[in-house]
């Protein structure tokens, strides 16, 4: 007798379901829960509508949409449906994320130990830098260092800071533009458009950015991207150091060590030694 596949299991429908505004997701995320329960040997159209309640037809056009953005995959010639690869790329830049900063911890603590001055590595949130973990510099302030997560709750723009320059340059423009619009920044207060493009252009090509007294007064910084395996940058590292300190030989000393140690961060994340220096 040939093979037989359990069928896909029911979902509890005794705990309550998220539901949004948005009925297509509400249903894409019914039908890949169900996907996922299933196991290895993925779940055919008729099991997956009736455990989600979906006429056949709409769950049809649904895992259209899920196999062509790699989030489901076709096995046994098309008749059975399996999570995507993709979820194999979202899952390793999620655990990237949450591990960054246990990752990053000795680099940065090497970096800090090296040149005495302020280490933050800062990641992207919405329109707002914040700094994953810190080590304060001996030399600007007799505390401990430590790796505690800060978030900076102003509206800053991140054009005005080395790390924040960092994290905007590695976006596309369209992103940059958009996040123009949205962001709390005062557009009085922002160079022309253009004009903030070109420079984060140049950030991005040059593979750092400085900020010298730009948010505050006597504070300086420079900061280089750390990228995941694609290319993206996914997050900062920076120095910050006060403005009594700045000389040109220092702040390019302090530029070639943030730049090291991001491009080394880089690496531990996975991305070829080539990709981590370009």
């Amino acid at each position: 007798m040939p093979e037989t596949r359990p069928a896909a299991p029911r979902r509890d429908t005794t705990s309550p379901t998220p539901r949004t505004a948005i009925q297509a997701i509400d249903r894409s995320v019914a039908l890949l829960d169900t996907i996922a329960d299933a196991g290895p040997h993925g779940a055919a159209l008729g099991a997956l509508a009736e455990s989600t309640g979906l006429p056949a037809s709409t769950a049809r056009t649904l895992l259209s949409s899920l196999v062509a953005h790699g989030l489901v995959a076709q096995g046994g010639s098309g008749r059975r449906y399996l999570l995507g690869s993709r979820f194999f790329e979202l899952n390793r830049r999620f655990v990237a994320q949450t591990d960054l900063s246990a990752v990053a911890a000795p680099v940065l603590r090497a970096l800090w130990e090296r040149t005495e001055e302020t280490v933050h590595l800062a990641v992207l949130q919405g329109t707002r830098r914040v700094d994953i973990a810190v080590l304060v510099g001996p030399q600007l302030l007799t505390v401990s260092p430590t790796s505690a997560r800060f978030t900076d709750s102003s509206a800053t723009p991140l054009y005005r800071t080395a790390a924040g320059k960092v994290l905007f340059a590695g976006l596309s423009r369209p992103d940059r533009l958009s996040m123009l619009d949205d962001a709390p920044w005062d557009p009085q207060d922002r160079p022309a458009a253009e004009d903030l493009m070109a420079a984060m252009d140049d950030v991005a090509a040059g593979g750092f950015a400085t900020n010298l007294q730009e948010e505050a007064a006597g504070v300086c910084g420079v900061a280089a991207p750390v990228q995941d395996q694609g290319g993206r940058t996914i997050a900062a590292v920076c120095l910050g150091y006060p403005a009594v300190r700045h000389t040109e030989a220092h702040a390019a000393w302090l530029r070639d060590e943030a730049m090291d140690a991001a491009a080394e961060l880089t690496v531990l994340l996975g991305a070829a030694t080539g990709e981590a220096s370009a």
